[in-house]
């Protein structure tokens, strides 16, 4: 069988010095991963970032999805999951935080469908909205709707939420 020369560098040892940059690439991808769960591309980027060859980032990427330290379906289900809870963030804000992750959009559509399956997106917004409400006591009612609009706007939810929400406050 012939290879070509990329096929043999590929399946080549690496140097020396190469090994020793590999080892430096892998620790700071350890130490990145221990601060938090992170996405394939987060990873990638921060090794980018610490200008190792592409190569070794690479190589380092391969080792850690073996290992099962990446795992992009599990990273976006931990994440939404997270951000329901902590942040009561609905479902376009999830979508567009796990898309700047680099997670592609059918695993984020089946984490959402999954997630929103299990939550209904207008009880979040609903307990958003009640917290909302009480900073907002001082004002008039057309001010209240106004702002909590906007407040659920940003928190991501579509608009038939907003309108449901809106219609319950007085």
């Amino acid at each position: 069988m012939k290879y070509s020369d990329t096929e043999a560098q590929e399946t080549a040892p690496l140097a020396v010095s190469d090994e020793k940059e590999l080892k430096r690439a892998k620790n700071v991808a350890y130490r990145y991963l221990t601060i938090r769960p992170r996405s394939r591309f987060e990873v990638e980027q921060k090794l980018r970032d610490r200008e190792f060859p592409q190569e070794i980032i690479g190589s380092v990427i391969e080792h850690l999805l073996r290992l099962g330290y990446l795992d992009d379906a599990q990273f976006a289900s931990q994440w939404a999951a997270g951000r329901v809870r902590t942040r009561g963030f609905g479902r376009r804000r999830i979508e567009q935080e796990l898309r700047m992750r680099g997670i592609d959009r059918e695993t984020v559509r089946d984490v959402l469908q999954g997630l929103f399956e299990e939550t209904d997106e207008l009880d979040v917004a609903g307990k958003e909205a009640e917290k909302k409400l009480r900073a907002l006591g001082r004002f008039d009612a057309a001010v209240r709707k106004r702002r909590l609009a906007g407040h659920l706007e940003r928190k991501g939810f579509p608009p038939s939420v907003i309108s449901a929400i809106l219609r319950t406050v007085r």
